[in-house]
């Protein structure tokens, strides 16, 4: 049984050798929309065939490679269909060959590079890892500490920490789980704040284009230090949210001088032990008394739809409920049980009207 990724490099390799037809370019195409992390395949594949046009293999090269093919048709005659002989035949073992080169050399280059510490994605010294929207994922740090990533954000760390702090800058959000250390400070970077722990376990939301940033925490003890007000320190309780206004290191609306406030979490009404904040790590979507403006916000990076609203009177409805593995029409269906509007869906485009 073929899995996405062995059948992802063989559609790629038809593309390259130009022998892709119409409907395996569009599988090709639906792979790739629903395993984003396949395309940095498919482009470290693309530019070691550029770079190596003009190599030619010797008579035993191709004789044992004839016989690998051999064995692969047999085992699996639908993945690995026999080509016809001829100039086609010849460019298609060119292409194999190459491709069998090319994963060679991207594995030892690999193994080379987390070695010595030169990883693809560092940006001085970091490791980047970004989840499109529609995904989430769960990374392990060199001390330990686990952190679950959230879709649409993107967190840079070190394979190795180094010195007596360790640091890592997240854009979007993410629930942390340190690993205790009291001789070196885990320390987190947003845009807004940096967040200073010693070991705990504590939630993040902290996407640019959000009007706010939360710091939420669950169990120890953090201190947070705003951006454009460094000397002031926040420090926060188990079951205490810091919220601050994205840009200006202040909330609005939530108090008459717009400061930073610290709010409860918010539990949810029908699931007593979950806390909507970071439900998102049970793959749940939560929502409590909340409006269609901001609700949809969350569709998008939980769907990786893109939502519009046609009668901005309809974004200041309100909702009340929980999304686990529902799709995205019946979830808005779920929603026109209790106000009234209409959708349509139009590719990756839900419009509201």
């Amino acid at each position: 049984m073929q899995t996405h990724k062995e059948r992802y490099l063989w559609l790629f390799s038809r593309k390259l050798s130009g022998e892709i037809l119409e409907e395996e370019r569009q599988e090709l195409e639906t792979l790739v929309r629903t395993n984003p992390q396949l395309r940095k395949e498919g482009e470290a594949l693309q530019a070691f065939w550029g770079q190596r046009g003009g190599h030619s293999d010797d008579d035993d090269t191709r004789s044992a490679f004839e016989k690998l093919k051999a064995r692969m048709h047999a085992t699996d005659p639908q993945m690995w269909p026999e080509q016809d002989a001829g100039a086609g035949g010849v460019k298609w073992w060119m292409l194999m060959v190459r491709m069998a080169a090319a994963l060679i050399f991207f594995v030892a280059a690999w193994h080379i590079m987390v070695a010595t510490g030169l990883v693809p994605g560092k940006e001085d010294g970091l490791r980047s890892e970004y989840n499109i929207r529609g995904t989430r994922s769960h990374i392990k740090l060199a001390d330990g500490t686990s952190v679950w990533l959230n879709s649409d954000s993107e967190l840079k760390y070190p394979l190795r920490f180094k010195g007596n702090k360790r640091e890592v800058y997240l854009k979007g959000e993410a629930f942390f789980d340190v690993a205790k250390d009291a001789s070196k400070p885990f320390l987190v970077y947003t845009e807004a704040m940096t967040i200073n722990v010693l070991g705990t376990s504590f939630n993040i939301k902290a996407y640019p284009n959000d009007s706010t940033s939360e710091t939420t925490l669950i169990t120890g003890e953090v201190e947070v230090a705003l951006k454009n007000k460094s000397e002031k320190k926040i420090r926060l309780r188990p079951a205490e949210k810091l919220v601050i206004t994205n840009g200006m290191d202040s909330v609005k609306s939530l108090v008459p001088k717009a400061e930073p406030v610290i709010i409860k979490p918010t539990y949810s009404l029908k699931e007593d032990s979950a806390i909507i904040e970071t439900a998102w790590v049970d793959n749940k979507l939560i929502f409590q008394d909340e409006s269609f403006d901001h609700l949809a916000s969350r569709m998008e990076r939980w769907y990786n739809v893109s939502i519009r609203f046609e009668n901005t009177a309809i974004q200041q409805l309100r909702f009340t409920g929980i999304f686990t593995k529902e799709p995205l029409s019946q979830a808005l269906e779920a929603l026109q049980l209790t106000e009234q509007f209409n959708f349509r869906i139009a590719d990756d485009t839900v419009i509201i009207y």
